[in-house]
Order: C-alpha cells, then sequence, then structure tokens
C-alpha cells in the first residue's frame, strides 16, 4: 500500500469520524423554538447590554427587535463606545419614538490594557442592575419571544451561562459557504452539545447571545481577565467553565438572526485581526493550521486531478461527503443551496486569512480595529483560547 493510499484513507476517514461527530452532535443540542416563552413570576429583571461602535446602518432594527421582546421586565443598555457615524443621533430619536424606555452610555475614550468591544460590554454590565445579563451585537435581530424562553431555560435548569447559535440572513453564495465552512470549524473543534457536561473541557460562548447570571458574571471579573482578547465571545464561556460554573448552549434559529456580514470581502477583513488570537499568536501554530486545512479540505478536492486508482476514488469520495455535510449544513441553517458551492472554495480563502491575517499583525506588532491599534505584546498577555 503507498504512501499515498495512506494518505487519502487517512483523511477519509477524519472526515467520516467529523462528520459523525457534528451530525450526532447536533440531533443531541436543544432547539430555543422547543422551549415555552411562558415564564414563571416572578420575572428576574434581564439587563440586555449592547455595544454600538459606528453602528448606523444596523443599530435600528436590532435595537427594535429588542424593544418588542414580550419578556415584561427588561432594562436595556446602548453603549455608544467612541461612534463617529450618526449612531449616537439614531439613538436619541429611538429613545424619542420608544414607549418602552432604554438607556445609552457613551464612551468617548479607550482606556489603556482594553480592546474596545470588552471595555464597552463590562461598561454597560457596571452600570447593569439586573439580576440576568444578556450580551449581545448591535446587528442582532430577535424574535419577540427569544428572551422569556431563554430565561425559562436559565431558570429551570438552573444554568449560570447560556448561549444561543445564530442563524445567518442574506448574503452571497461565497459568503453563505464561507460561513457555512467556519461553522463546521467552531463545531468540530468546541463541540457545543457537551458544554452542559460540568465534566468535559469543552465550553462555548455566542457574541450573538450571552446569557449570564449577573452574580456568575461578577464570579469570573467579568471581562477585565479577558480584556484584550479579540474573541471575547468564546472567552466567556471558557472562564465560566473554568470557574466550575453551569453552562449550556442551544440552537437559537431563527430566533436570533444576524447579517454577520455583507460580503465576502467584509467577512475576510474581519477576520483577520482575530484569526491568528485563537493560536495565540503563534507563528509555527498559524503555519500548521494552513497546512491541515490544505491537507484535509483542498487537497482531496485537487487530487483527483492528479492521482488515479485508488487515490482518486478515496479523494472523490472523501468531496462526495464533504458535499453531504455542507448540504446538510446549509440545511440546518436555513441557507441556499447554493452555499455549498461557496463551502467547497472556503478552505482556500480560509488558508489566505490565516496567513496573512498572522503576516499583517505581526508585521504591524499588533492588531487595528475601528480606528484603535492594539499592541501585540499586549495581546500575547491576554489568555489563550485554546491552548
Amino acid at each position: 500500500m503507498s504512501m499515498f493510499v495512506v494518505l487519502a484513507f487517512a483523511i477519509l476517514i477524519i472526515h467520516i469520524l467529523t462528520l459523525a461527530d457534528i451530525g450526532w452532535g447536533l440531533l443531541r443540542m436543544q432547539w430555543l423554538g422547543e422551549i415555552p416563552d411562558e415564564v414563571v413570576e416572578p420575572f428576574p429583571l434581564v439587563s440586555i447590554i449592547v455595544p454600538a461602535c459606528n453602528e448606523e446602518k444596523t443599530i435600528e432594527p436590532a435595537l427594535k427587535s429588542l424593544l418588542a421582546q414580550n419578556y415584561p421586565h427588561l432594562e436595556i443598555i446602548v453603549v455608544n463606545d467612541r461612534s463617529t457615524d450618526a449612531t449616537a443621533q439614531l439613538l436619541e430619536r429611538l429613545q424619542c419614538e420608544s414607549s418602552r424606555p432604554f438607556s445609552v452610555l457613551t464612551i468617548s475614550e479607550l482606556p489603556s490594557g482594553w480592546l474596545g468591544k470588552s471595555h464597552a460590554l463590562q461598561t454597560g454590565a457596571n452600570h447593569a442592575t439586573g439580576e440576568i445579563l444578556i450580551f449581545t451585537d448591535a446587528d442582532i435581530e430577535m424574535e419577540q419571544t427569544t428572551v422569556s424562553r431563554a430565561v425559562r431555560v436559565l431558570e429551570t435548569e438552573q444554568l449560570d451561562h447560556l448561549s444561543l447559535m445564530f442563524q445567518q440572513v442574506g448574503g452571497s453564495w461565497l459568503l453563505n459557504g464561507m460561513i457555512l465552512d467556519a461553522a463546521s470549524g467552531l463545531l468540530a473543534v468546541f463541540k457545543p452539545w457537551r458544554v452542559n457536561d460540568e465534566k468535559s473541557r469543552y465550553f462555548m460562548g455566542v457574541g450573538a447571545f450571552n446569557m449570564l447570571r449577573a452574580e456568575a458574571y461578577r464570579a469570573v471579573s467579568g471581562h477585565s481577565l479577558i480584556a484584550m482578547h479579540p474573541i471575547d465571545d468564546i472567552m466567556l464561556g471558557k472562564i465560566v467553565k473554568e470557574h466550575g460554573l453551569k453552562q449550556k448552549c442551544l440552537l437559537g434559529q431563527p430566533y436570533v438572526t444576524v447579517c454577520w456580514y455583507s460580503t465576502a470581502i467584509e467577512m475576510v477583513a474581519g477576520l483577520m485581526k482575530n484569526v491568528f488570537s485563537v493560536v495565540h499568536y503563534r507563528g509555527w501554530l498559524a503555519f500548521l493550521s494552513m497546512m491541515l486545512v490544505f491537507i484535509l479540505n483542498v487537497l482531496p478536492l485537487i487530487g483527483p486531478f492528479f492521482s488515479s486508482g485508488s487515490v482518486r476514488l478515496l479523494f472523490g469520495i472523501t468531496v462526495l461527503l464533504r458535499l453531504l455535510g455542507l448540504a446538510l449544513g446549509a440545511r440546518l441553517s436555513g441557507m441556499p443551496l447554493s452555499a455549498v458551492a461557496g463551502g467547497v472554495l472556503a478552505p482556500c480563502m480560509s488558508i489566505y486569512i490565516i496567513g496573512r491575517g498572522a503576516w499583517i499583525t505581526l508585521k504591524n506588532g499588533g492588531i487595528s480595529w475601528r480606528g484603535s491599534h492594539y499592541d501585540l505584546q499586549e495581546l500575547r498577555k491576554s489568555r489563550p483560547l485554546l491552548f
């Protein structure tokens, strides 16, 4: 048996095991829609914290979806984080128009040692008076019973932390394919169906919807422990798990929706700022990640053109299996099947994002995002996500 046959067979086995693991895991996950939206009295006060930095294009529909929630005891706090566009004016107008009050906190300067979003979230949490906190983004839209259902889960299961997976809306076939591929990788690595097992090492956090008891948030020191980490949402889940607190992740589609990025180019730019942090800014791990993506997802695609016999057959089966997984993922996510074509090309985009993201970060000595530069040495002091 040649080395190439062994390699092709090993890649196929990895794909089979990964698809089976993800498929079985998703079948075990609970859908938010399965939860009744009635909440048993007394209603705990829920504080929703929304950081907003130059969000004039998305803040209005997102905020209106929060104001329309049927949960009766709600506090909404929008943190206007150094916006230079019309965000402030939009918020002022919505305050005048809305029958449900919400407050606006304004940040004019970012203190050292903090990334902007983490600081905005911490600022909002410091002013919140609710027993339960929800951290979300300024482009997230929620169905009107989302908070009621989530509170019921948190209360009935006595959870400390609940996160909800979101549904991507809109986007081109390539963008949706890239999101589908990224979601597959996230599921394979973090296995959200296992986070409720207190003995497992797995954890999860979702920026679109992170719900925590206020006492749990303070017990883990809030965002101060992860002040310089770009992936603040998953890191929040990590420190919650490290403190032995009880967490769970549910499938929130279609109760939590977002147009994550408008175009594939936007997604490339967005991911390049934080992808290097996944391997804690280690160049050799970034290179290893690129090689793994190439071997597992690109090689089977191009391999049949340069091979024959058993190798070609094994590569062909691997590609068909990957197409099946992408199609099932698109169906589950409510995406058009055209996303499958984008998903096939997505690994090539991932290699580019990892490589260029690492190179730019090292070259510039840090990352730049929304007008702020964050020094690489300071970023490396943050806690690692995986290692």
